[in-house]
């Protein structure tokens, strides 16, 4: 399948599996319990990931730029025309996302039910489209690689989560989001496909920046990143006896998804996966906030 099909093929997905998000007015807020109120409002740093994908769009686009002032070829920059259109399709849904989490954060810490019109555009845009000024972490391939693998940590948090709260409503719109994003590891993983079968420079790069897309979240660019990932990790781990389950969930499916994409030439067992993830996990605990530094390890400076 030639990378312009598989743009429409997912592109027809997303567009039959558009969920109603009913002008983001959930009449249902007022039934939440105390316990689902509590797991509300901790994912504040969860709808700012969300919303980042505006920045996933403009940053693609700058590193697309910078790859053609590089010396990158027109043919090879020609090749990026699927997965680049696909993140207008992907910045769009996880905008949705980003309303949903936060009209229902905003009642839940406020009462009120205006979290979309009390926004101002102009802070919205600086603080989600243009957030990612101190937060470059990544080359054009290490960034796509990113969106991909970071989808299978949402994809396992949101159905922790999901199976955690009691209404049925909020189970539903979690699962939603849920379902969204295990789509976009299957698009992401079509589209990257066709594009390292494009050419072998491509694939030569991308197996270069396998290990930062494999750890760096895209969601970085943002600056609560760090302090969300804390809040986070409860949510994954709470009422279960094996610490490392989800870890292995989320091992488990990048080591075939990386297979499926390298082939022979993945360079990581499952266990230098996990391995990997311990140790980036072990530097960052306890981390609030962090910012690029060409000085610090593995780029991350540490600010708070």
């Amino acid at each position: 399948m030639s990378g312009l099909e598989t743009l429409a093929r997912f592109g027809c997905v997303s567009d039959e599996c558009r969920w109603a998000a009913d002008r983001y007015q959930f009449p249902w807020v007022s039934e939440l319990d105390a316990h689902d109120r509590e797991i509300i409002s901790l994912l504040d740093c969860l709808r700012d990931g969300e919303f980042s994908g505006l920045a996933s769009a403009t940053q693609l686009y700058e590193l697309l730029l910078q790859e053609k002032e590089a010396g990158m070829s027109q043919d090879r920059l020609a090749d990026w025309t699927p997965v680049f259109s696909y993140v207008s399709i992907i910045s769009y849904e996880e905008l949705r996302h980003g309303f949903t989490l936060g009209s229902l954060y905003h009642y839940v810490t406020t009462g009120k039910t205006d979290y979309i019109a009390q926004m101002n555009p102009r802070e919205f845009g600086k603080k989600y489209m243009w957030c990612y000024d101190d937060r470059r972490y990544w080359d054009l391939y290490s960034y796509i690689l990113a969106h991909l693998f970071s989808e299978i940590i949402n994809t396992e948090l949101y159905r922790d989560v999901a199976i955690r709260v009691h209404h049925p409503q909020l189970k539903e719109a979690l699962g939603f989001i849920r379902n969204d994003e295990a789509r976009h590891i299957a698009a992401w993983s079509a589209l990257i496909r066709d594009l390292l079968q494009a050419d072998e420079y491509h694939m030569e790069r991308a197996l270069g920046a396998l290990e930062r897309g494999l750890l760096y979240h895209n969601a970085m660019v943002h600056e609560t990143y760090f302090e969300g990932v804390n809040k986070m990790m409860p949510l994954f781990l709470s009422e279960r006896n094996d610490r490392l389950e989800p870890l292995k969930r989320i091992t488990q499916q990048k080591y075939r998804v990386i297979s499926d994409l390298f082939g022979e030439r993945n360079p990581y067992s499952e266990k230098d996966i996990q391995d990997m993830h311990l140790n980036y996990l072990m530097k960052t605990s306890g981390v609030q906030r962090a910012r690029y530094s060409e000085e610090a390890p593995g780029n991350i400076e540490v600010i708070a």
